[in-house]
């Protein structure tokens, strides 16, 4: 098949397009805009540029296209982008190019705990992509996917830099949040797999990592990859908002968010063994594999408290 990918030089893009590659797809990579093409640059692979939030651009990228994997989201506001603008309005008008243009399988990255509540700006928009996809013609796929890690993930090593930075971590809350990692392998595997089966057509599947993580066991899997002991700081929500809403003014990219903090409230978990039920195979579990941190230094350490993550760190 040639399958266009959108979101193809992101985190989870690069390794979606390289996946399926080498399964033998011919890969129609998208990008927003020039400069990062090398991240996806191979045999077997197209280049192609457009942008969600203009559905003018996407005609001349469809042109042959056979399948469509939708990854382009945000998980945090900027200027000009925001939650429903990328993850809702973004979706609709690629789903909607789709549908035109006769593509025969539209499979959407979402995210685990999508729901129709406004106190949830992020899931709430990932739930009216959901919709969007659904109600649009296509003959779709939607992937639910938990806390997605790897090399260049943004959640582990900005936590990884706080480890290694300070001897103290401080934590938002009392620590107990769940989370259910997926390693970015294992998701681009169900991707793939969830692309090429016609029986998931019509369905929303969840996946996540072998095991459900608290927020604190996560930080030890950290530090022990390090081999340091790190105290951890139970920071209370009410204290954190003020402080976030601090940094949110201050720094140009705040480790946290008011959104994400609000979302510690919700565990962010699938149901255990939905990859294997559904996919036929066990997922990697998080500490074993997470020896990618130990790149980062303690001048980029001090950069990632900043906000500031090192472009050899995010592209690696």
């Amino acid at each position: 098949m040639r399958v266009l990918v959108t979101g193809a030089t992101g985190f989870v893009g690069r390794h979606v397009v390289k996946t399926l590659a080498e399964r033998g797809h011919t890969v129609r990579a998208v990008g927003r805009s020039r400069g990062r093409e090398e991240a996806v640059a191979g045999s077997g692979v197209e280049i192609a540029y457009a942008d969600v939030s203009d559905p003018s651009t996407w005609k001349a990228a469809m042109d042959g296209v056979d399948a469509v994997v939708h990854l382009v989201a945000i998980i945090r506001e900027r200027r000009g982008m925001t939650f429903d603008a990328v993850n809702h309005q973004g979706t609709a008008n690629v789903a909607a190019a789709a549908k035109e243009r006769g593509v025969g399988a539209f499979m959407h990255l979402s995210a685990v705990g999508a729901q129709d509540d406004a106190g949830f700006p992020y899931l709430r928009s990932k739930w009216l992509g959901e919709q969007a996809v659904a109600h649009s013609g296509v003959s779709y796929t939607i992937l639910r996917s938990s806390l997605i890690f790897g090399p260049g993930d943004e959640f582990i090593n900005a936590l990884a830099g706080t480890v290694k930075a300070f001897p103290i971590v401080p934590l938002a809350g009392d620590g107990r949040a769940k989370f259910q990692p997926i390693h970015v392998l294992d998701a681009s595997r169900c991707i793939a797999d969830a692309l090429e089966r016609e029986d998931l057509r019509g369905k929303a599947v969840e996946i996540g990592g072998p095991e459900q993580l608290t927020y604190d066991q996560i930080v030890d899997a950290i530090a022990l990859t390090y081999f340091l002991h790190r105290w951890k700081l139970h920071v209370p929500i009410p204290i954190m908002r003020v402080l976030v809403w601090l940094m949110e003014r201050l720094l140009p990219n705040p480790p946290i968010t008011m959104h994400q903090l609000n979302m510690l409230a919700l565990d962010n978990v699938a149901r255990l063994g939905a990859v294997e039920e559904a996919f036929g195979f066990q997922p990697r579990p998080l500490a074993s594999n997470i020896d990618y941190i130990k790149r980062i230094t303690y001048p980029d350490a001090y950069r990632i408290a900043l906000g500031l993550m090192p472009r050899h760190i995010r592209d690696h």
